[in-house]
């Protein structure tokens, strides 16, 4: 008896041995996290929605939960079938269908076009299929929004967004997606891919570090993977981004494996974009872009030495924040937040959206996170923002802050506000002002606003609405505001300075007959100048400029550090590099007309604090190129155990919803840069957004989506028939005009003072001469062009002339390129 329980205590301190063996050694050291389940949130419930368009599925289309009007149709175009019967497969998830029904709309969404409720639908294993009676009520070569509304079970109306476009020709963006989805398959297959170098325009001084970002310049050993074994995994997701005349752009998304020795290796994102020209005879590639980011797995193969590794990644999809007393690292590699406690040697994934349902599935990359802070305790706060990809906000548009407690191991959320803003303008917005300042007041720009959110109350209050661009400005680390009073641009009697850290404001008043401009900050340090009210510089009855005569610099107490003033010299804009301020001066001629003047720079001292990459590496691999890494304070010895886990339930608390309101923006035309398929600017200066473009082969729309300059979309060749009636909309306005703006009589008139002779082009490809000043009122019109010439017409005595292209570049450029323009809407 006694032999059988000895026998039995030997088997339970084996059993016991084992299990500790196990979680401590096994679990710590070789653990796989390519299968950890992120199990915070459960996994996508809502359907997802594919339009069956150019011999394909396209343009994955995911649901919201709310009214995302024009903006929710930023993403993809769909170009209709010509008998307008669009099919599309829906494909449930966790939630059922139970209802569709369409929705068709103007751009701006003020036109309902269509509403059309559908009683019947084939349902299989797939999903659901259906197909839409769109009616003969659309204009061909005009896009529309197309809003799919299913009724979900439980949830009410989820609502589906794409452009769609009826077409005199669909082969045009056929044959372009057609290119796009060969070329990248031809990529992994090194003799295949020879036949993509009559795409490329490789050169020398192309920069071919990295695998992360390939361009139309980069080598063919970069375009090829640089060697490395890669394969595609999955589907390949096709968009149809835009399409423009005979400009298309298509982006293709999908996941590939690093393999190696036949064993399968890391995980990465790849996003290619296409920017393509039709010509009859073939498609021109005007652009292209690769760009692929690692998915970080936490596996211990990555912690070495004094690094994380993130691998091959890009600048702007990595962040790190260490905490003050250099114990703690948190950072964001490509959307997933990670912990890193240097003493203990132990990592927790705070935050995924990547499911568990299907590894080999893309996820849907409408969001980012944003560190905002790493605690002494080990907390850290942060804030997840744009598409909700699952979770209690599933389906939403919107802004999350949360709170990571080390000591439970759990995410709590402060609050969340929804928003109708798309993912890229919501991305510019968090990026110019998200800071949480002390006492738990935490601050965030939103719609042109500041609020002011307390995070133990959730009471919000707003510190500034109606901020127009110009007006205000924000310090490099977030903690300072600064804003001019009242809503004229050059008017401003007063400027309130605001410390974000202690929420203390102070006011700058302008004595006597001075108006005050801000114009940015020096590290923390805030830069204004002094204008006299008389001093406007006037060209053809528009103000240009309010030139300003002093440029002084403050402290955070108001003191004056720096006092810029020289007789004779005004400024009229600043341009700072660290702490490096050059001065764009003028000199005035008569009462409201200046000349440029030299420039000058002015040196400071200012703490300009640390960079957005600080506490990031990288170093060069003979395989893979660069190489990203976070830096850790001490060495990761091979041999130390890590222990890698995902943190636990996220705490949801129903009172943190927020509907964040502030006073009505008054200000004028937005005009929104796009290359390579994505958001790269949002400006009311048309010139600052054609300059942003231009070397994207982009284009530059307004608020609702409508193109207003196109780089690529031009006819090689055009004459307008008599041309001073044809620009008789545009001259009706010139006296009148003040800035952009779109006219009753059916025309958009811009101001593209600065802009090229040749970015004017588009102008006339579209129909309309350009107005060039001459100096005075004196005008002529720009009325075609060709491969050599351009053609001008001067309205004063109805002749006409050409001119050499380049002999005109230079010609109008002394003449300080002063062009309007306009797009006739009617």
């Amino acid at each position: 008896m006694k032999g059988i329980w000895k026998k039995a205590l030997i088997l339970l301190i084996i059993f016991v041995a084992a299990v500790i063996i196990y979680f401590i050694w096994y679990r710590g050291v070789e653990e796989d996290t390519n299968k950890m389940v992120y199990t915070s949130m459960g996994d996508e419930s809502l359907p997802v929605v594919y339009p069956e368009s150019l011999g394909r599925e396209i343009n994955l289309m995911h649901g919201y939960r709310q009214d995302m009007g024009p903006d929710g149709a930023k993403e993809s175009l769909t170009v209709l079938p010509s008998d307008r019967e669009l099919s599309v497969h829906i494909k449930e998830k966790k939630e059922k269908v139970n209802s569709i029904r369409y929705e068709i709309r103007s751009l701006d969404g003020e036109e309902l076009v269509e509403r059309t409720n559908l009683e019947n639908w084939d349902t299989d294993s797939s999903g659901i299929k259906v197909a839409l009676p769109i009616q003969n009520l659309l204009e061909q070569e005009r896009q529309y929004i197309l809003c799919l509304i299913l009724g979900i079970e439980g949830m009410g109306d989820v609502r589906y967004y794409t452009r769609i476009i009826l077409l005199e020709n669909e082969k045009i963006p056929e044959q372009m997606v057609d290119l796009a989805v060969d070329f990248s398959e031809r990529t992994f297959d090194y003799n295949r891919a020879t036949e993509l170098v009559t795409y490329l325009e490789s050169n020398d001084t192309a920069d071919n570090s990295s695998l992360g970002h390939v361009t139309i310049e980069s080598s063919f050993s970069q375009l090829t993977w640089a060697g490395l074994s890669m394969e595609p995994v999955g589907q390949v997701k096709v968009f149809l981004k835009e399409l423009d005349g005979v400009m298309g752009n298509v982006e293709l998304k999908y996941l590939v494996r690093q393999t190696e020795n036949g064993e399968p290796g890391e995980l990465y994102e790849v996003t290619e974009n296409f920017t393509m020209k039709w010509n009859p005879r073939r498609i021109y590639m005007m652009d292209y872009e690769r760009k692929m980011d690692q998915i970080f797995s936490g596996s211990r193969d990555l912690f070495s030495g004094r690094r994380i590794v993130l691998g091959i990644t890009n600048d702007e999809k990595i962040q790190v924040k260490k905490s003050e007393n250099n114990r703690f690292l948190a950072f964001m590699t490509n959307r997933d937040l990670w912990f890193f406690d240097q003493e203990e040697n132990r990592a927790v994934k705070i935050f995924s959206f990547r499911g568990s349902e299907n590894e080999e599935e893309i996820s849907y990359d409408r969001h980012s996170v944003k560190i905002i802070n790493a605690q002494d305790n080990g907390n850290v706060d942060f804030l997840v923002y744009g598409y909700m990809n699952r979770g209690s906000h599933e389906g939403m548009m919107g802004v999350v802050f949360y709170h990571y407690s080390r000591e439970t191991n759990s995410v709590e959320e402060k609050f969340f506000f929804p928003t109708d803003i798309f993912y890229e303008g919501l991305k510019q917005a968090v990026e110019t002002l998200s800071y949480l300042g002390d006492h738990d007041m935490f601050y965030i720009m939103i719609n042109h606003s500041v609020y002011g959110v307390d995070l133990n109350s959730n009471e919000y209050l707003v510190v500034a609405d109606s901020l127009e661009e110009g007006c205000f400005a924000v310090s490099n680390d977030g903690s300072r505001l600064a804003w001019q009073e009242g809503h004229e641009k050059y008017g401003a009697k007063a400027i309130h300075v605001m410390n974000l850290k202690t929420g203390q404001k102070q006011d700058i008043q302008a004595g006597g007959e001075e108006i005050l401009r801000v114009l940015g900050f020096v590290g923390n340090d805030f830069m204004y100048g002094k204008a006299g009210q008389n001093d406007q510089w006037i060209s053809h009855g528009r103000v240009v400029d309010m030139p300003m005569y002093i440029l002084e610099i403050i402290d955070d107490s108001l003191n004056v550090e720096t006092h810029y003033e020289r007789e004779g010299h005004y400024i009229t804009d600043v341009e700072v590099e660290d702490s490096r301020i050059r001065l764009n001066r003028l000199s005035k001629i008569s009462e409201h007309e200046y000349v440029q003047s030299d420039d000058d720079i002015i040196v400071c001292n200012a703490d300009i604090g640390p960079g957005p990459l600080d506490g990031i590496g990288w170093y060069a691999s003979e395989d893979r190129r660069k190489v990203y890494f976070v830096q850790a304070d001490e060495n990761i010895k091979r041999n130390q155990r890590i222990t890698v886990t995902v943190s636990g339930n996220i705490v949801y608390d129903g009172t943190g919803l927020l509907d964040l309101k502030a006073g009505t923006w008054i200000g004028g035309m937005e005009f929104y840069a796009y290359g390579n398929g994505r958001l790269l600017g949002i400006s009311e200066d048309l010139v600052s957004m054609i300059q942003l473009s231009y070397d994207k082969m982009g284009f530059v729309t307004d608020r609702n989506h409508r193109i207003l300059w196109n780089r690529v979309n031009r006819p090689d060749t055009i004459t307008i028939r008599n041309p001073e009636a044809a620009a008789r909309k545009l001259i009706r306005h010139l006296n009148e005009l003040e800035g952009n703006k779109e006219y009753e009589d059916g025309i958009i008139v811009l101001n593209a003072g600065q802009c090229t002779m040749h970015q004017m082009l588009y102008y006339i490809g579209r129909g309309c001469p350009v107005v060039a000043y001459l100096g005075g009122e004196n005008y002529v019109l720009l009325y075609g062009y060709d491969q050599y010439n351009v053609s001008i017409y001067d309205p004063s005595d109805k002749s006409t002339m050409k001119m050499g292209r380049k002999d005109g570049e230079e010609y109008f450029s002394r003449l300080k390129n002063d062009f309007i323009c306009g797009i006739l809407t009617e």
